[in-house]
């Protein structure tokens, strides 16, 4: 069956239907013999042929990046003219899984600066590939099964889109009004009052802001916003990648420690990747999301957030939660 898009007549919204998703691989589902990782060493034949290694040629590689085999978007092919103007369309792009590390056990909470900015590094180049010619770019990271991880092997995703979803188109809308009647980045304005304000602030190093935003949609729902002046993370600076890769870890090891090791999907908010003048209005971040409460009938109805633990009472404990900062 064709991966399509279909659009809600009510709402607008889009929904992928992608039936090969139900057949992706699960460590949960009972079996005769234990479940063969995929992506462990030694198992490459159980993926698609990749696109990167790192050491680029290694036997003994750290990471690796190969097509997603139960992809959301189906390759670009012959398509209709229209942009979502019908009920359904072809869903088309690319997918794509960067394997953080050789060790099935390991977590990105445990990675050390260098190890956090290879795997940054090559997200960076992922975007950059993926990005070319193509609207849109979605980074993500989905840990624990309440998070949508049917794998546990530590490992990330990056989707490119030939079409901007609704919501997407939305979120830069109103990024580029605000900049359209300030002559300001929203980012900017937005890190500057939690700066002043300062009670939902976790960390700060000057290149980098960790922040529980004032409206933030679940508790601990946390940002991590680099000095950078990049609408995406394919144009990131090296000295963006180097902050996040010292502090991303941390925020990670903390929400762990607060909130006893919580499924989480980890977002790499970015603008347009086809704008190079975007980095004028938009700048790329990360956001995570705990997975901590229950979407409701209210949410589903309304499309709303409920926040039953404000920022303001979620970020100190976050803030306490961190592991000190070794200097290497």
């Amino acid at each position: 069956m064709t991966i399509e898009t279909r659009v809600d007549p009510e709402t607008g919204d889009w929904r992928f239907i992608a039936p090969a998703r139900a057949t992706r691989p699960d460590e949960a589902r009972p079996s005769g013999t234990a479940p063969v990782c995929p992506f462990c060493p030694g198992h490459e034949y159980m993926t698609p042929p990749e696109r990167m290694r790192v050491p680029a040629g290694a036997p003994d590689w750290r990471i690796r990046v190969v097509p997603n085999k139960y992809a959301v978007v189906s390759p670009s092919s012959p398509r209709p003219n229209h942009r979502g103007a019908a009920d359904t369309f072809p869903a088309t792009g690319d997918h794509e899984v960067l394997i953080e590390s050789p060790r099935h056990d390991w977590d990105l909470r445990e990675a050390g600066p260098d190890e956090a900015y290879a795997i940054l590094d090559a997200l960076r180049e992922r975007c950059r590939a993926l990005g070319a010619g193509r609207p849109a770019v979605v980074a993500f990271r989905n840990y624990g099964r309440a998070a949508g991880a049917s794998l546990s092997h530590p490992h990330s995703q990056i989707v490119a889109l030939d079409d901007v979803p609704p919501g997407l188109a939305e979120r830069w809308r109103r990024t580029r009004a605000h900049h359209e009647s300030t002559g300001r980045r929203l980012a900017d304005d937005l890190a500057d009052a939690e700066r002043r304000g300062g009670e939902r602030v976790v960390a700060d190093d000057g290149d980098l802001l960790v922040v529980q935003p004032y409206a933030a949609g679940v508790p601990h729902h946390t940002m991590l916003v680099p000095r950078d002046g990049r609408a995406v993370p394919a144009a990131a600076s090296d000295d963006a990648l180097d902050a996040v890769a010292r502090t991303l870890p941390r925020v990670l090891s903390g929400l762990a420690t607060a909130l006893g090791d919580p499924a989480y999907n980890l977002v790499v908010h970015a603008g347009p990747a086809d704008d190079a003048d975007a980095g004028r209005w938009y700048q790329w971040y990360i956001a995570i999301y705990p997975r901590v409460t229950t979407v409701a009938g209210l949410e589903l109805g309304t499309g709303l957030s409920v926040n039953p633990r404000p920022p303001e009472q979620t970020a100190p404990e976050l803030r306490a939660a961190l592991p000190v900062h070794v200097t290497e």
